[in-house]
């Protein structure tokens, strides 16, 4: 088994039986900015502070990959219910500042079998930043 990297109890792995990764990661950062009227001149800005960053990234659960799609789906919401913040590693990197909080889950159920059996399913996750209090 290749594990690839993990956030909490999710792990992003490889091997010759189970295909559990990640694709289409997009990482979002911006900064906070208030605006100031001014009389007879261009409104100002001024800096505020980096907002909380976002990472967000798509798997797909299969039985054909060895995975079991409402067992890790399950654990997604879990995740997503507690709120318990968690580092996200991936090839041994660890990213962001600190840790991040599952913010959002969001699922397609794409396939059935006859007796109402889901065999795959696409995910997309929302994490956010938690920075240190």
């Amino acid at each position: 088994m290749a594990k690839i990297g993990s956030f909490g109890e999710l792990v992003f792995m490889v091997s010759a039986n189970t295909v559990k990764t990640f694709d289409d990661m997009s990482w979002d950062f911006s900064a906070k900015y208030t605006t100031h009227d001014r009389h007879i001149k261009e409104d100002l800005l001024e800096y505020m502070g980096p907002e909380i960053e976002e990472i967000s990234f798509s798997m797909v659960f299969s039985v054909f990959f060895g995975v079991d799609p409402m067992a890790e789906i399950n654990k997604l919401r879990g995740m997503v219910k507690t709120g318990r913040a968690e580092r996200l590693v991936i090839g041994g990197k660890v990213y962001g500042s600190y840790k991040w909080v599952p913010q959002k889950g969001s699922v397609d159920l794409q396939r059935f079998d006859g007796k109402g059996n889901l065999w795959a399913a696409k995910v997309k996750v929302t994490l956010k930043e938690y920075p240190k209090r």
